[in-house]
């Protein structure tokens, strides 16, 4: 059972035509709007825009339950928390664990990003390997980076207890615990 328009069971697309490329100036850029139930977070609304000439592309999306401004603060326990754990982080977010030593800012190129705890923690350790190599040679800077590091995989084994803080000025980002962990979660507003 197919409606026109329905993509897959919880989506729909609300917009579909081919635009001028940012990048190339043509006429060959692809986009499509889909809004979309996800069970996890809610109404979405996923942006995808491809180039057939350039092969720019540029994906968003936009979560339709916001509240308004706002801090969601989550203390990571255990393994279960790093493995169960879903992070929606709006473009316009910030994240940060005073505990781990980290802090993802906003920027004019910034995407929205949907990942686990554990996601999030691999793409820090990534980010880490790639500073150790831009410092080479400058003994300091690489012995924090060796540091964190270790703290970051004992947050993967949960053996790190640490808190996850997302600060989002168009409380368009949330966090989604394990069940029955709901009571670790809080959310309030985010005073600018």
């Amino acid at each position: 059972m197919s409606d026109e328009g329905s993509v897959g069971l919880n989506g729909r697309v609300l917009y579909t035509g081919i635009e001028r490329c940012p990048v190339c100036g043509r006429d060959t850029l692809h986009v499509m709007e889909i809004l979309y139930n996800d069970p996890v977070f809610g109404d979405l609304i996923l942006y995808s825009n491809q180039c057939d000439n350039c092969g720019y592309r540029r994906t968003d999306i936009q979560y339709l339950n916001s509240r308004g401004p706002s801090r969601i603060t989550y203390e990571v326990r255990d393994e279960e928390d790093v493995y169960r754990t879903y992070i929606f982080r709006s473009k316009n977010a910030k994240v940060f664990s005073p505990e781990l030593g980290f802090e993802i800012n906003p920027g004019p190129e910034a995407e929205t990003m949907i990942t686990t705890m554990e996601g999030l923690l691999l793409r820090l350790l990534d980010v880490a390997d790639s500073m150790e190599v831009l410092n080479e040679g400058d003994d300091a800077v690489v012995s924090k980076l060796r540091e964190f590091k270790n703290r970051v995989r004992d947050a993967l084994k949960g053996r790190f207890r640490f808190t996850v803080i997302i600060e989002d000025p168009t409380g368009n980002s949330t966090l989604k615990p394990p069940q029955g962990r709901e009571n670790n979660l809080h959310i309030e507003p985010l005073n600018q």
